[in-house]
């Protein structure tokens, strides 16, 4: 099965290799190891921690593990790597990182002009981005490739096991599977990890602290955020937010889509409501009230968790819109009642423990939508109970520490 996922790799890279050294790509370079100068001194002579996270959420989570391997390990150099350009950006602003790449493509000269210049010590990854030819040069390089976080939904699950053969082949060259529940570590032994590398460690999502807000949002009215909205999903938060002011016409909305790139599709779903709305860049660090406009875009990358402490309730994208969710625990975890559509399948224990512990509650359509918004906003009560049941849903700190001592035992100090 390698012969035959190379030669269906080895059918494209006439078109697409050259393709990326074009100007028009040049911010994609990256994707074939050619790295500027100052990543190759900064990751020269030194010995490597390699942290691949392939969204922004993903970063977003694994950060306090990159901070304490950072402190830790202060003879290493963290080099964090992202499958997108926006992933790569915010990598580069952590200050624990020393460098920040675009992960190679999956083709045999790439990864291996990657492990050339990077040399890494041990290479850690998040979720499951299973790359099989990574994967396979590493192991065959003796360097570990520690998977924390783990997870395959039901889905992925699916088509891998399709596979099966080929993915045990590409799991035994992984050192060690720290997953997510009981569940993915079922899955990731029944596709051939090895069951005595496999061990449950945790959602580092879960795991993630409430933070400040970076801009003031809370004066002037109530804050509904709807966070990670995909295509389609936006619109129904508006049809919802529309209804539930002709009841608390003090209500605000936040609209994050998941992309960036959407933003501007985004805007014009406003605008063709007539409805006043404000980018979150334009804002500069002022803040954001009711004079401005009672919807804000937020079009910046890494504030959606801050901001999410100054809200009333929540509502997470992806769920609605048929994507299997994205993360409800970090509203839960600053506090916030937290809303969700039927699909739920990339967060099914999260959407299970704060419905059965009254922290959230699931929604099938705009109607549902608006009045559970609508019932948080006008009781207070309800709004306290659930917000405390949210947050007690995800205490954090256990899958944080299980991850840290799963990665080190792989490292040196000396």
């Amino acid at each position: 099965m390698y012969g035959t996922y190379n030669l269906l790799l080895g059918l494209a890279a006439p078109i697409v290799l050259p393709a990326l050294r074009l100007p028009w790509f040049r911010d994609h370079r990256e994707r074939l190891a050619l790295y500027p100068e100052d990543t190759r001194a900064a990751l020269a002579g030194r010995r490597v921690i390699w942290v691949h996270n392939a969204s922004v959420g993903e970063l977003a989570a694994a950060t306090p593990l990159v901070e304490r391997l950072a402190g830790s390990f202060p003879a290493h150099r963290l080099l964090l790597s992202a499958t997108s350009l926006a992933g790569r950006s915010l990598a580069s602003r952590l200050p624990a990182a020393r460098a920040a790449v675009l992960l190679p493509l999956d083709f045999g000269p790439c990864v291996e002009r990657a492990l050339a210049v990077i040399r890494p010590e041990v290479f850690v990854f998040t979720e499951t981005e299973l790359w099989p030819n990574l994967l396979r040069a590493l192991g065959e390089r003796r360097v570990p490739a520690v998977l924390v976080s783990g997870r395959i939904s039901p889905a992925a699950f699916r088509r891998y096991r399709r596979l099966r053969s080929f993915f045990r082949r590409v799991l035994s060259h992984v050192a060690f599977f720290g997953m997510q529940s009981d569940a993915e570590a079922e899955r990731i032994v029944e596709l051939g990890a090895p069951p005595d590398r496999v061990t449950v460690t945790g959602n580092l999502k879960h795991d993630r602290p409430a933070e400040a807000p970076a801009i003031p949002i809370a004066d002037g009215g109530p804050v509904w955020i709807a966070g990670s909205t995909r295509p389609n999903e936006e619109g129904i938060c508006l049809d919802a937010f529309e209804r539930v002011r002709l009841r608390v016409p003090a209500l605000r909305l936040v609209l994050a889509p998941r992309h960036l790139d959407r933003v501007a599709e985004v805007a014009e779903l406003i605008a063709a409501r007539r409805l006043p709305a404000v980018r979150r860049s334009t804002l500069g660090a002022a803040g954001w009230t009711a004079a401005d406009a009672p919807i804000l875009v937020l079009d910046t990358l890494g504030e959606l968790a801050g901001l999410y402490t100054a809200a009333a309730v929540a509502f997470v994208g992806g769920t609605l819109a048929p994507h299997g969710g994205h993360n409800l625990a970090e509203p839960a975890r600053a506090g916030v009642p937290v809303l969700f559509g039927p699909h739920v399948e990339n967060v099914v224990d999260a959407a299970r423990v704060l419905e059965r512990d009254g922290g959230g509650r699931r929604v099938a359509d705009a109607d549902a939508l608006a009045r559970a918004v609508e019932d948080v906003l006008v009781d207070a009560d309800l709004r306290r109970r659930a917000g405390a049941a949210a947050a007690a849903a995800f205490p954090g700190g256990r899958a944080l520490d299980r991850s840290f001592e799963s990665v080190r035992r792989f490292l040196s100090r000396e």
